[in-house]
């Protein structure tokens, strides 16, 4: 090597070393790679090199790599030392005087120092820092002053030009003091980057790909892998430039993603990574240029999916040498579910070796007596809390079965209402009580109680009619009560009334017969307190619904089983003509919607009559005071029992607040509904809020019952969404988690049995069915069949495609498949004892619903977007909001997305008490708690193409086994291309040397239907290191890739930092 590039480089060589080791490649100098052993040396055999005055002249320094396991450290002061006069930063001689002197040394250049210490960085997962300690260039330098620290694998130079008062050894640094101005510098979270040279990439190390060139095709993925991972930055026309090298070796870039002052704050290690030690990120080639060409925003983001393949389509027509992957025919899903993995799991060794390196967690029993003692507390302080309480803890049960009279130091001799979110889950809790020998009581709603409103005395158009027949102005008696209670919103109690007074027959109702009063009415007899004003009762059971029940709320110890959603159901239509109705029985001088809104809208001086306006408001303020009378209610077809608080909110929605970023508006009214029961003297308002957008339509209508009025509420809630439990009960409720994450995460591994495995990172929004992907759920259907057999037999999904999917279960073989939908998984037990389970993609609410609610909580962000090259606006991937509040926004998204994915995942393993039931729930989407995730697995990724599911059906029907040439010439296809299919099917079989001429025969054996299963996955060999990982920080088990996987919908996560398409375990 010439003296120039040594010098240019200031890179670590090996003098009198072999140029032609055989450690490096043919046409590499080996003297220059410190990555071979032999060329290391002792300080004695480099002083005698340095003395030879033939290298004298040319050696500017000495060096030696610091390695990872060492206990020395490299302080790096770059730019700090002014060339001319030699005067350093005083900020670079305070950080050193503060760490504790050591051994110092000036650069090569006379513009930087390096300081050697002992130590490591006391920065969690940091093996290198970078920063700032100056704004301008020092002295006659033309970049910053920076100070760069490794305690990890570098190149170190000591030039022996040594700083006058500084120690001659190298002293340990006061970690404190560092500690301190790290974090200061921003350097408490960030990840970890490994200045590492000698990256590896083992899942291809060992493969020769056999299409090379942008011009070749490929039929195996990896070789597109292969060429991604050996990209050059001179491979693709990248923005960024090089503007030089550094003292390792590693080559200096201008960041075109921003601004750099010295132009080469980006460093390039020569084998496909870049580190940016200002951002604390490392990424690819291919990442790099994804982001210059607006693939993705940041060339650390995640690059994954179709935005991988958009990436390698770009780079190959850029000129990349990156071949076309391409099957030549249409292409099916196939599965690499790690389930050979999961059978090895064995749940004794588990707790036995997390116990051992100091891992705990509470005992289900103990979970359950923190869980009562939490809810006492809570009822006892007569506070407003919502206890997050994982699955399976039994949150219903200890409300259910807990002696509240025995307790009145605590519920303060009030009752103690139980509401739960169905019929199913109260009657279920009323069991409960009845078992545990506690007083109870059980609240029905109008079709379970009365006779008439169940229907049994509707006329029969088809037959016989009953005994009794009731209807109202020609309307069966149950419709006409359906239109009044529920179409109208009048009290069930007002309607029955007017029912009995005024049916068509004139007859006695017959729930009232023989003098007696509808059950509907006598199961309030005795409820919620007794003579003397107490509870009369340990529990009252009922629905969501009887929280409008005023008398079951004013001074009760309400009990919230499930977070309640108040929001009322109605249509545009019926608020516009419920609004109208209500002007015209009011008398007000504006009587349609559109003159109501016209008058509310703000508007511009001088555009209308100031004084005639003021006036026509006021006289609205008063009329929007006046009820109408009952007989309006019951009457009028469009009336509707919220129209005076809906006219209130809009009204004031439009005149008094200001539109949000997205447009919207947001205002609450009091509404005082009739009667329910016969306490006269307890009369509660609910909050109706609306939410309207500038095109004045109602979006969202809710109808929040006055918890305020309670003596104390508690929420039992798995996964609450606190700004969900605030708009639906009072605005100051609390969050209490009963487990710590850690905690939770164990006791539901190890005391509950249920094990969660993330199937592959697309989040499937499967709320219409649109993008509903047919193949890719058969075939983990049928691997899941294959694997598992009749263990196998469950799958919760959206509503739009359970009909579907369990068509494609009995497809796959499964026979009597049990299907469950979002929506009813919380009031559902069916799947409890299952062993395995299938959770397929999501349901997405859209954006609206995120908007409306933030409307609604006074809080501000909106919808993230993107502009295309066409200068289209399109709604950012991965739905993510901008503004000072998207963390909220975010959050409501997943309150619906991540939420029934959740509680999907908790329909399984529901008995904590027995050992035995336990379950493993695949989940197939990205939508669920990271803290929820235990294993995660690439899931579809490897196809089987036409000609391949020709050759497994050619194989299937050989009872004795074909040759390959055989099959070739049936399939009109090459030799070759059959012999590559056969060895990299699993499950075929070979017979060497058994058939004609000593031909080796191939059998189907187990191979799948439609797709590869790669289940190449190792039991545990190493189990102590897989632990480790397991129960690392988020106790998080991470699997490795698969490598012959071809993708065909999903790409890989990232370029050639990362493994390839899936990310997931083989």
């Amino acid at each position: 090597m010439d003296g120039e590039r040594r010098q240019n480089r200031k890179a670590a060589f090996r003098a009198l070393g072999d140029r032609d080791h055989p450690d490096a490649n043919a046409h590499e100098d080996a003297r220059w790679k410190w990555g071979i052993e032999d060329n290391y040396i002792t300080g004695k055999q480099l002083d005698m090199f340095v003395e030879d005055p033939k290298y004298r002249d040319e050696i500017t320094g000495r060096t030696f790599i610091q390695q990872e396991d060492d206990r020395y450290a490299f302080v790096d002061g770059d730019d700090v030392v002014c060339p001319e006069t030699g005067a350093v930063h005083p900020a670079f001689k305070a950080f050193l005087a503060h760490l504790g002197l050591t051994y110092t040394d000036i650069s090569t250049s006379d513009s930087g120092s390096h300081a050697q210490y002992i130590g490591e960085i006391p920065i969690e997962g940091k093996g290198q820092v970078s920063f700032e300690i100056g704004t301008e260039p020092w002295g006659a330098n033309d970049d910053v002053p920076v100070i760069e620290i490794y305690a990890n694998k570098h190149v170190c130079l000591a030039t022996g030009k040594h700083v006058p008062g500084s120690p001659l050894e190298a002293n340990e640094w006061d970690d404190d003091v560092l500690e301190t101005i790290l974090k200061a510098n921003g350097y408490e979270d960030e990840p970890e980057i490994e200045h590492d040279t000698d990256r590896d990439t083992p899942e291809l190390e060992n493969y020769n790909p056999e299409a090379t060139h942008a011009d070749d095709e490929a039929s195996d993925v990896r070789d597109v892998l292969t060429a991604v991972e050996r990209l050059e930055p001179r491979d693709v026309p990248l923005s960024t430039t090089q503007t030089g090298a550094d003292s390792t070796g590693w080559t200096t870039w201008d960041p075109s993603y921003r601004r750099s002052d010295s132009g080469k704050s980006l460093h390039y290690n020569g084998e496909g990574a870049f580190h940016d030690f200002r951002e604390g990120e490392a990424f690819g080639v291919l990442s790099l240029y994804a982001a210059e060409q607006g693939i993705i925003s940041n060339p650390w983001d995640r690059l994954s999916g179709s935005d991988w393949w958009e990436a390698v389509e770009a780079a190959r027509e850029a000129g990349a040498p990156i071949p076309e992957f391409d099957t030549g025919e249409s292409a099916e899903p196939a599965s690499t579910l790690p389930l050979a993995r999961l059978d090895a799991l064995d749940a004794e060794e588990w707790k036995r070796y997390a116990r051992s390196h100091g891992f705990d967690w509470p005992s289900t029993s103990k979970v359950r007596d923190r869980l009562k003692d939490e809810i006492l507390t809570t009822v006892r302080s007569r506070s407003s809390t919502v206890i997050d309480a994982p699955t399976s803890v039994g949150k219903s049960y200890t409300t259910a079965t807990t002696p509240w009279l025995n307790h009145a130091g605590t519920t303060g001799e009030q009752p103690v209402v139980h509401l739960h979110k169905t019929r199913e889950a109260r009657d279920s809790a009323a069991a409960d009580s009845s078992e545990a020998n506690v007083s109870y009581r059980v609240l029905k709603g109008q079709k379970e109680r009365c006779p008439a409103a169940a229907g049994d005395h509707d006329p029969n158009p088809d037959g016989e009619d009953p005994e009794i027949v009731i209807t109202m102005d020609g309307t069966p008696a149950r419709e006409w009560l359906d239109a009044v209670c529920e179409g109208k919103g009048i009290p069930f109690s007002v309607a029955h009334q007017y029912l009995a007074e005024n049916n068509d027959q004139g007859a006695t109702l017959p729930c009232e017969h023989d003098d007696t009063e509808c059950q509907a009415m006598t199961q309030w007899d005795g409820i919620p307190r007794n003579d003397d004003g107490y509870a009369s009762v340990d529990v009252i059971h009922a629905t969501h619904a009887f929280a409008r029940v005023p008398s079951l709320i004013e001074g009760c110890n309400v009990i919230l089983d499930e977070q309640p959603d108040f929001g009322a159901d109605l249509t545009q239509d019926e608020i516009r003509r419920s609004i109208t109705a209500y002007l015209k029985a009011v008398n007000v001088p504006k009587t349609t919607f559109e003159e109501f809104v016209d008058l509310a809208t703000p508007f511009e001086e001088g555009f209308y009559d100031l004084e005639a306006v003021g006036e026509k408001r006021r006289e609205m303020d008063e009329a929007l005071e006046e009820e109408p009378g009952m007989m309006w209610y019951l009457k009028n077809s469009d009336a509707h029992a919220l129209a005076p608080a809906l006219a209130q909110a809009v009204w004031e929605a439009l005149r008094e607040s200001e539109p949000d970023c997205n447009g919207r508006r947001s205002a609450t009214a009091l509404h005082e509904p009739p009667r329910f029961d016969d306490y006269g003297e307890d009369y509660l308002a609910d909050r109706v809020t609306v939410v309207i957008d500038d095109d004045y339509t109602i979006q969202t209508v809710r109808v929040t019952p006055w918890f305020d009025a309670a003596r104390s509420v508690v929420g039992l809630d798995a996964h609450p969404s606190m700004n969900l439990w605030q708009r639906n009960t009072v605005p100051e409720i609390g969050r209490e988690p009963l487990l710590e994450p850690t905690e939770r995460q164990l006791w539901r591994r190890f005391e509950r049995g249920l094990t969660v495995v993330q199937v592959g990172d697309a989040t499937r929004p499967f709320t219409s069915g649109e993008y509903f992907d047919e193949d890719g759920t058969r075939t983990v259907l049928e691997h899941l069949n294959a694997h598992y057999g009749p263990d196998f037999s469950t799958c919760i999904t959206a509503s739009s495609v359970e009909g579907r999917t369990k068509r494609l279960m009995e497809k796959a073989g499964i026979s009597d498949p049990e299907t469950m939908h979002y929506g009813e998984e919380k009031s559902r037990n069916d799947f409890g004892d299952e062993s395995v389970g299938l959770v397929n993609g999501c349901i997405d609410p859209g954006d609206d619903y995120v908007l409306n609610l933030l409307a609604e909580c006074g809080l501000e962000a909106e919808p993230a977007t993107v502009e295309t090259e066409d200068g289209e606006i399109k709604r950012e991937k991965g739905r993510t909001f901008s503004g000072p509040d998207a963390d909220a926004a975010s959050e409501l998204l997943a309150s619906v997305r991540e939420n029934h994915v959740a509680q999907a995942a908790g329909r399984y393993a529901r008995d904590a008490d027995n050992p035995d039931n336990s379950a493993v729930v695949l989940v197939r989407t990205d939508a669920i708690p990271p803290e929820l995730v235990d294993i995660e697995a690439p899931g579809v990724e490897w196809v089987y193409t036409e000609t391949q599911r020709e050759i497994v059906e050619e194989l299937r029907s050989s009872t004795d086994g074909a040759p390959a040439k055989k099959i070739a010439d049936e399939l009109d296809c090459s030799k070759r291309h059959v012999l590559k299919t056969l060895r990299s099917l699993e499950g075929a079989t070979r017979d060497e040397g058994a058939g004609k001429y000593g031909a080796d025969l191939y059998h189907a054996g187990d191979m799948p239907e439609n797709g590869e299963a790669d289940l190449r996955l190792e039991d545990f060999e190493d189990a102590t290191s897989t632990w480790e990982i397991a129960l690392h920080d988020t106790l998080v088990s991470t699997i490795e890739p698969a490598t012959t996987a071809e993708p065909m919908k999903e790409g890989p996560t990232s370029d050639g930092l990362a493994g390839p398409p899936g990310g997931g375990e083989t």
